[in-house]
């Protein structure tokens, strides 16, 4: 593992000054390139890595996820990843930051960002059939078009593409019920969520959450376990395990670790990482 890892920001990463806040191209690997030249890095905003051709491994949040094009990825602010290439490949990347996603109408930003973008129950891979390949990639070129055209009205045209995109990717979750969003009970799932992304570095205890939310553990647990199969106190210590590794892998510090994720001793950190993922911090980082 290497001793640190980049995090790339959008002005590292967005190049040209018309947009600061979203970028898409198209590539085609030459077969003389160096094809694996990225080390794993996190970056501070969105990507979509739509892989038409060529095959390999995509390591995600230390998960690797084998891959032949056509294949869709997700990726997350703050996601670690790498991709190795078997070969030449070919695609689209697309970028965006919260800035821009937020654009998109309130109601549709709860579905992406909770159907797509989500560190509490991460899902980012999409395998794509011929009719869905053909519809994402005419939205694909539509948005490369007018991200290119860069004339009065494309900012807004491209804010409405990048929404019918994301959507789209959201109908391709398998069984997935696109009703639920109108249901009470997942309207406490999803504030839940919220709660653990803005709190879980200071507040580890269920009853934080069940305070806030006027509920009883009892039911947030048959809510969480309905959605996800996963108790509440699961997807805290979930996420807290996530950021967790995010950071031992960045910093290679366990101390540091332990305190920005809210464990003021050290030592109980390093038997809760053990407890819930087979090894010591110390040996993730070997």
């Amino acid at each position: 593992m290497s001793s640190t890892i980049p995090v790339y920001s959008e002005q590292e990463s967005f190049h040209k000054d018309f947009y600061q806040d979203y970028n898409i191209s198209s590539y085609r690997d030459e077969p003389q390139e160096d094809l694996n030249r990225t080390e794993a890095h996190r970056h501070t905003y969105y990507e979509i890595i739509w892989i038409k051709k060529g095959s390999g491994k995509h390591f995600i949040d230390f998960k690797n996820y084998p891959f032949e094009g056509p294949c869709l990825f997700i990726l997350n602010p703050g996601v670690v990843h790498k991709i190795e290439k078997d070969g030449p490949t070919e695609g689209y990347v697309a970028k965006f930051s919260d800035s821009f996603l937020t654009q998109i109408e309130a109601n549709s930003v709860q579905i992406i960002k909770n159907g797509l973008f989500d560190d509490i129950h991460p899902r980012p891979v999409f395998r794509l059939n011929k009719q869905q390949i053909s519809i994402l990639d005419e939205l694909m070129q539509k948005m490369l078009a007018e991200f290119n055209r860069n004339e009065e009205f494309s900012r807004s045209i491209l804010v409405s593409y990048l929404k019918i995109f994301l959507l789209r990717i959201y109908e391709l979750r398998e069984n997935e019920d696109h009703t639920r969003f109108n249901s009470p009970r997942y309207k406490v799932l999803f504030d839940f969520k919220n709660l653990i992304e803005a709190h879980f570095c200071q507040e580890h205890e269920i009853g934080f959450y069940t305070e806030k939310l006027a509920t009883s553990h009892r039911n947030l647990n048959h809510i969480t376990s309905e959605f996800t199969g996963k108790s509440a106190k699961a997807l805290i210590n979930q996420r807290l395990l996530l950021e967790a590794k995010r950071l031992l892998y960045s910093s290679r510090n366990i101390k540091e670790t332990a305190y920005a994720i809210g464990f003021n001793d050290p030592a109980y950190f390093s038997r809760f990482f053990k407890r819930h993922e087979g090894q010591s911090p110390s040996s993730f980082l070997k």
